[in-house]
């Protein structure tokens, strides 16, 4: 049985890191001696160095901190909390903002800049390096935001005396009256006594700030306990064990994937526990695997008891997930377990993955016909996360080292391929031409490496994808229960009454007794009729007779389940 854990590859990782940087493209030590060193983007060191120099020890008294957001200007903020308390201006109604830029152009490109600072929020420690690389490098256009940020960065820092801001918030805050977008980091000061930073600063009662800054403003409104719950909740992991996760993505009108999480741990999907042992055993999952539409009939009925057991613990913790997520009983059976692997989110933490009926997998937030989405009654418990956020979130606190190791990787790469192509257009002489080539083929092949490495470790997207394909074959959350049903035929253990078997066995008769009419819904002039048979089935679906006859009426209701659990 395959899993994703052995696919975060830090060493391969590592080993690119540092034959990127020893190409030393940049590096002012080594300038001397390199046959590259007559290139034009390296002349341009010392005045670039002079200007990070200045920008570094200018007076933090000549920086002021925004309070109105001008139109369609990008803007970082951060914000810093002990507590009850949360550091602010001195007018106690704005939090330490910084005006980036007075004109971001297209969404394309706060799309660009937030991705790329979601790498730097892995090392702050790198920040003046990498700022230092970059201006080096002369008249490069994709840079030109970058570096803006990066100064807004060391600025913060200054101002608040804090190398590591916190935690970049999973999406920009938009100011819908005036197209502002702020950035935001969100940190917890655990120890305030030991805290400096300048006199324009101070700490305040958040009760306070909030009466002080009228809910309308975009700069006060940052501050929302959902930011900061968000935060404390994305550094914890789940409990060790084998999970059942419920993965549903959502299409934005703005062509962006999200998927939603609970929001009180908002790095993993929602979630029961299954059973404390993370690991499944080869039987275990084969057992499952049998019950696909394939394979219905290799059913084994006389399958050993730490087989059933983990299905009735797989059933058990079904019926808590669907529960949770107030899913209907008809949509409830008609889910399927994801049937190619067992996720390993780390050494102790295994996932199952349950999915909803296609094409609610992933679906367009303005489709009407998918009203039934789980989070339909959970606004308040869960959110709608960016993918790409998601996953960094997820690897932060699963397998820090990997995304630790690959955005250092990738800011090193971009940083050295630009160089390099930069000093291949501007190549004279055949000897920097001859010399130039191979360092960007170099660099081309280490990139697509690093693009193949984070490919394998998305398996958020991995599992949409498969799981949309035609000739995917999930396993039915129904036969799971039929299965355990037959098996209660023969069964004399001790796990089963006389009572709990003829609760199953009425079960399944009112199954085939209600499919007839279920399939025949489409046709009925019974406006009621229709509206508790097709709460979440789609008319495509009612025109398939494939489909329908996968359809479970409503008045099947799962829960009963319990009476052999």
């Amino acid at each position: 049985m395959t899993s994703k854990g052995s696919r975060y590859d830090t060493e391969q990782i590592e080993e690119i890191y540092r034959e990127v940087k020893s190409y030393q493209l940049l590096d002012d030590s080594s300038s001397s001696s390199s046959e590259l060193s007559s290139s034009p983007i390296l002349h341009t060191a010392k005045n670039s160095l002079r200007r990070g120099l200045l920008a570094l020890f200018s007076a933090p008294s000549t920086i002021k901190f925004a309070k109105s957001a001008k139109r369609d200007s990008l803007y970082l903020a951060c914000v810093l909390y002990n507590k009850d308390r949360v550091m602010v201006t001195e007018e106690d109604r704005y939090l330490p903002l910084l005006e980036v830029e007075n004109s971001y152009g297209t969404n394309a490109t706060i799309t660009t800049a937030f991705s790329w600072l979601m790498k730097v929020n892995c090392h702050w420690s790198e920040i003046n390096k990498l700022k230092h690389d970059m201006e080096k490098l002369n008249n490069v256009t994709s840079y030109s935001v970058k570096l803006l940020l990066l100064t807004a960065l060391q600025q913060l820092q200054s101002l608040t005396g804090v190398q590591d801001l916190g935690m970049l918030h999973y999406q920009p805050i938009r100011d819908e009256n005036t197209g502002a977008v702020v950035f935001v980091f969100v940190r917890q000061i655990l120890d305030s006594k030991h805290f400096s930073f300048q006199q324009n600063l101070k700490w305040t009662a958040l009760a306070k700030f909030h009466k002080n800054t009228p809910r309308s403003d975009c700069l006060g409104s940052i501050l929302s306990t959902e930011l900061i719950m968000y935060r404390e909740g994305s550094h914890q992991p789940v409990s060790p064990g084998l999970h059942l996760g419920y993965l549903q993505a959502e299409l934005c009108n703005n062509r962006v994937l999200s998927v939603m999480v609970p929001s009180q741990n908002p790095n993993s999907l929602p979630s029961v526990k299954i059973r404390d042992n993370a690991n499944v055993t080869k039987d275990e999952w084969k057992s499952l695997l049998e019950l696909s539409s394939h394979c219905q009939q290799c059913t084994d009925n006389q399958s050993n008891k730490s087989k059933n057991l983990f299905k009735r613990q797989l059933v058990r913790a079904t019926r808590k997930l669907m529960d949770y997520l107030n899913i209907p009983a008809d949509v409830a059976l008609r889910h399927e377990i994801y049937s190619c692997e067992v996720l390993e989110f780390s050494p102790r933490v295994s996932f199952i993955i349950l999915l909803p009926p296609s094409p609610a997998i992933c679906h367009q937030r303005s489709d009407a016909k998918l009203t039934y989405t789980a989070d339909t009654q959970l606004n308040q418990e869960t959110l709608r996360v960016p993918v790409k956020s998601f996953e960094v979130s997820h690897l932060h606190t699963y397998q820090p080292s990997f995304i630790s190791s690959y955005t250092k990787a990738m800011l090193a790469l971009d940083v050295e391929m630009t160089a390099a192509l930069q000093a291949q257009r501007e190549a004279f002489s055949r000897t920097e031409i001859e010399t130039t080539k191979p360092l960007v083929e170099d660099l081309k092949a280490h990139n697509l490496t690093l693009e193949n490495i984070w490919k394998e470790a998305r398996w958020l997207t991995d599992v949409v994808r498969t799981a949309r394909e035609k000739n995917y074959t999930g396993i039915l959350v129904k036969a799971l229960y039929q299965n355990l049903l037959n098996e209660h035929k023969g069964d004399t253990s001790q796990h089963y009454s006389t009572k709990e078997a003829s609760c199953c066995q009425h079960q399944l008769t009112k199954s085939d007794q209600h499919k007839s009419n279920t399939n025949n819904c489409g046709t009925t002039n019974n406006a009621d009729t229709m509206t508790s048979c097709n709460t979440s089935i789609s008319n495509e679906e009612l025109s398939d007779p494939e489909a329908s006859d996968r359809v479970i009426p409503c008045a099947l209701n799962y829960l009963d389940m319990g009476a052999f659990i």
